[in-house]
């Protein structure tokens, strides 16, 4: 209901905006100024950075975030000021009158459809030269609860690769403690996040995708690892 009732009330709009790709900063907008702020004050959860927002390019990136339950995706909203395109999975269409935006909004990928993996590619060829910055979940979906950090998938990297473009990493701390799978765990609380510093396109050659990734794995792990401490506030 939280997540419905900004999408009904917004429709018009809305509409309007996901009538042609060069009105997406319109959507991109609303829903990072109306919808994700309207969610995540419902659920109690506001955000607090922990630092690096210098580190965001004002030029298009990849942007990857550790995937651990739906408040990611309104904690990259509030994150990134500029227009950011999600790449997500073609199911999610599916869902009543969300999914009638989501597939007009988002880079649909159907992981089990290898024609739909390319193209991804040209569709974030598209968005990148209209400006916009690309988010992906390396993950490729949420993971158990008991699992800190799942393996990383080759997407975003290959299209950084692939695209000459940075990616920036993103360290969420608490959206998993917040809300996930466990029907009777979490509550409201922080949402801490910390911005890396940029990994610039070509630091990696084509033949080192599998080094690219696990790099940057292991600097999530690490970051996790050593979560700052939440200060008496938190």
């Amino acid at each position: 209901m939280v997540t419905a009732l900004p999408v009904l009330v917004f429709s018009p709009i809305l509409l309007i905006g996901v009538s042609s790709r060069k009105t997406y900063p319109l959507v991109y907008w609303c829903a990072r100024s109306i919808w994700a702020p309207f969610i995540l004050f419902m659920m109690g959860t506001p955000i607090r950075k922990v630092r690096g927002s210098e580190n965001l390019p004002n030029t298009p990136a990849i942007m990857v975030m550790n995937h651990t339950s739906m408040l990611d995706v309104m904690l990259m909203l509030r994150i990134c000021k500029k227009p950011v395109v999600f790449v997500g999975k073609a199911e999610l269409q599916k869902i009543w009158i969300f999914g009638f935006f989501y597939k007009r909004a988002v880079i649909m990928v159907d992981r089990s459809n290898k024609e739909s993996r390319k193209q991804v590619y040209q569709s974030v060829q598209e968005r990148v030269k209209n400006g916009a910055s690309v988010a992906i979940y390396p993950e490729g979906g949420v993971p158990d609860s008991s699992v800190m950090l799942d393996r990383f998938k080759n997407g975003a990297f290959s299209m950084s690769l692939t695209h000459d473009l940075p990616i920036v990493p993103i360290i969420n701390y608490d959206c998993k403690k917040r809300i996930n799978w466990d029907l009777y765990h979490g509550g409201p609380g922080i949402l801490r996040y910390k911005i890396m510093p940029t990994i610039k396109a070509g630091t990696y050659s084509k033949d080192e995708l599998e080094k690219f990734r696990e790099d940057v794995r292991d600097l999530f792990i690490e970051e996790l690892t050593n979560e700052p401490v939440m200060s008496s506030r938190g």
